[in-house]
């Protein structure tokens, strides 16, 4: 990656936009995962756009009953589609 992508800032923002998306069942776990998944960057290299990526959502609850694939293409499939258009 570090090849295609020698730019720190653009490999991240390629990393960030295209292949981490995620859930959280709580305001506060979300929080918490958010800021340690961005919180390592001093420098403000991960900008706070991609804190679309994720959502507050019990994805177990939505799977069980059988709503997980559609709350991620209804939530996260017009960020998958931008992903791939590049």
């Amino acid at each position: 990656m570090k090849q295609l992508f020698p730019n720190d800032e653009e490999r991240l923002g390629y990393i960030f936009s295209r292949q981490v998306f995620g859930t959280a069942p709580s305001e506060i776990i979300y929080r918490i995962a958010t800021n340690f998944i961005f919180g390592f960057s001093d420098n403000g290299i991960i900008p706070d756009r991609y804190r679309q990526n994720f959502a507050i959502a019990d994805s177990a609850e939505l799977a069980k009953e059988g709503r997980l694939a559609s709350f991620v293409e209804e939530r996260f499939g017009h960020l998958l589609l931008d992903s791939y258009s590049d």
